[in-house]
C-alpha cells in the first residue's frame, strides 16, 4: 500500500470519527430533550481499488417505534382530557367545603330547619323569626355559591379552550412548514415529533407518515388538520353548545375560509380541548341542572307549606311566597327579611282566632326536612362528590399510563448516557489512532524527502 493510500485512509477515518464524535456530542447535549431521537453513526468502507481506500460514516436518526409513539399520543390525549375535567370538578366540589366546614347547602339547609324548630317554641319572638329567615337565606345562598362555582368553571373552561385552540393553530402551521424541509433534515424530524407530542395533549390525533418523514395529521374522527400541501385552523363558538369550527388556511397569505361549522364530534373526548368541550357541554350543565332542580324542589315544598300559614292577627295566608327565584337563583322574600314580624308561622286549629300564634306553621316548615325534596339535597351533594372523585381517579390512572408510555418511547429512541459516553471514548480513540497514522506518514514523507 502506497503512502498516498495510507494517508487517504487515515484522513477518511479522521473525518468519519470527527462526524461520529459530533453526533455523539449532540446526543449527550440532548439527553433530557423530549422527543429527541438519538443520532446513530453507521461506518462503511469507501474504496477505489489501487487508488483509494478509506471509511465513511452516515449519521442517521434512530428508528422510532411508531406503534409505541402512536400509543403515547393516545395516552397524552387521555391524560390531558381527564385532568381538565378532574381539576374543574374538584374546584366545584371545593365550593361545598371540606368535611366539618358545614358550609354546603345541605348543611345550611339543616341549620335552617333547626332554626324553624326553635322558632316554633317561641313563635312570638321577632328575633327568632329573623334568625330563621336568615338561616333560610344562608341555605339558598349556599345553593347560589355552588351554582356560581359551576358558572365560573364554565367561563374558565371557555378561556382555556380559546388558548388551547390558538396553540393548536400555531402547532399546525409549524408542522406544515417543517414538512417542507424534513426530508433533508434530521433536526426537522425531531421538531415534528415534538410538535406532534404537544399537539396530542390538546387533541386525539391520527398521524400518517411518508418515507421521507413528512406527516399527515387528522383528528381521531377523521377531520384533516395538516399535510405537506396545507393546513387548517380551529375556531371556538361559546354556544351553548360549545362548537369547534374548522377553516382551511392559505399557506402563502394566511387567509382562512371556514370548511365546517362544528367538528366537536370529530374531535372526540380526548385531549385538553376534548375534555373542555365535555365539561362545557355535558359535565357542568348536568351539575348546574342538578343544583337548580334540587333548590327549586325544596323552595317549592317550603312555599307549599307556607301557603297554608297565616300571620299573627290575619285571617288569610300571609302575603306572597316565602322563597322567590330570579334566573335560577333562589332567595327569601325581601319584604320578610326587611320586616321579620310578617313571617307567617301560625295555624290556629278548630276555627280559633288567627291572632293566637301557636307556631304550628313553623313546625310544618321544619317538617320539610323529612320530605323527599330535602333528602334529594343530600343525594345531590353525594353526586357532586362522586363525579369529582371518579374524575380524579380517571386522571390519576391516565397520568400513570401516559408516563409509562412516554418513558418506554424515550428508552426506545432516546439517549442512554452510559452508552453515548462509551461511544464517545471509542470514537475519540479511533480519531487519535488515525491522527497518529497521519503523523507517521508525515514522518515517512520527510525522511524520503531528506534522502532525495
Amino acid at each position: 500500500m502506497s503512502l498516498y493510500v495510507a494517508l487517504n485512509t487515515a484522513v477518511s477515518g479522521l473525518f468519519a470519527n470527527q462526524r461520529a464524535i459530533a453526533a455523539t456530542s449532540e446526543n449527550i447535549a440532548n439527553v433530557n430533550t423530549p422527543n429527541f431521537a438519538r443520532r446513530e453513526a453507521h461506518f462503511y468502507s469507501d474504496a477505489i481499488p489501487n487508488q483509494f481506500s478509506g471509511v465513511d460514516v452516515d449519521i442517521a436518526r434512530a428508528a422510532v417505534d411508531r406503534f409505541l409513539q402512536t400509543a403515547t399520543y393516545g395516552g397524552n390525549a387521555d391524560e390531558a382530557a381527564s385532568t381538565a375535567i378532574a381539576d374543574a370538578l374538584s374546584r366545584v366540589e371545593a365550593s361545598l367545603g371540606a368535611p366539618g366546614d358545614n358550609i354546603s347547602y345541605a348543611n345550611k339547609l339543616d341549620e335552617a330547619f333547626a332554626s324553624l324548630t326553635q322558632l316554633s317554641a317561641n313563635p312570638s319572638s321577632t328575633a327568632a323569626k329573623a334568625d330563621a329567615l336568615s338561616a333560610l337565606q344562608a341555605a339558598f345562598d349556599a345553593f347560589a355559591r355552588t351554582r356560581a362555582a359551576i358558572g365560573d368553571e364554565s367561563a374558565s373552561s371557555l378561556g382555556r379552550l380559546n388558548e388551547g385552540v390558538a396553540r393548536v393553530n400555531a402547532l399546525l402551521g409549524e408542522i406544515y412548514h417543517l414538512n417542507q424541509v424534513v426530508q433533508d433534515s434530521n433536526g426537522a424530524a425531531d421538531l415534528i415529533d415534538q410538535r406532534l407530542s404537544e399537539l396530542s395533549r390538546y387533541l386525539s390525533i391520527d398521524v400518517t407518515r411518508s418515507e421521507d418523514g413528512r406527516v399527515e395529521v387528522s383528528t381521531a374522527g377523521g377531520a384533516a388538520l395538516v399535510d405537506s400541501a396545507g393546513y387548517s385552523a380551529l375556531g371556538v363558538s361559546a354556544g351553548p353548545p360549545t362548537a369547534i369550527s374548522l377553516s382551511s388556511v392559505d399557506p402563502e397569505t394566511g387567509a382562512s375560509a371556514q370548511s365546517a361549522a362544528d367538528i366537536a364530534a370529530l374531535i372526540g373526548p380526548g385531549g385538553e380541548i376534548g375534555g373542555l368541550i365535555t365539561l362545557r357541554n355535558t359535565e357542568l350543565p348536568q351539575l348546574q341542572a342538578l343544583v337548580e332542580t334540587t333548590a327549586r324542589a325544596v323552595a317549592a315544598q317550603l312555599n307549599n307549606v307556607y301557603a297554608g300559614n297565616v300571620a299573627t292577627g290575619a285571617t288569610a295566608p300571609g302575603g306572597g311566597g316565602l322563597i322567590h327565584e330570579a334566573n335560577g337563583v333562589f332567595f327569601v322574600d325581601p319584604a320578610l327579611i326587611a320586616d321579620p314580624s310578617g313571617f307567617a308561622i301560625a295555624r290556629p286549629a278548630g276555627g280559633a282566632s288567627a291572632g293566637a300564634n301557636d307556631g304550628s306553621g313553623a313546625v310544618l316548615l321544619a317538617g320539610v326536612a323529612t320530605s323527599l325534596e330535602a333528602r334529594a339535597v343530600v343525594d345531590s351533594i353525594a353526586s357532586i362528590g362522586s363525579a369529582a372523585r371518579n374524575a380524579e381517579l380517571s386522571a390519576t390512572s391516565n397520568k400513570a399510563i401516559a408516563a409509562d408510555l412516554n418513558a418506554r418511547a424515550s428508552a426506545d429512541s432516546g439517549v442512554n448516557l452510559d452508552e453515548e459516553l462509551s461511544n464517545l471514548i471509542l470514537y475519540q480513540r479511533a480519531y487519535g489512532a488515525n491522527a497518529r497514522v497521519i503523523s507517521a506518514v508525515d514522518e515517512l514523507w520527510r525522511s524520503l524527502l531528506q534522502i532525495i
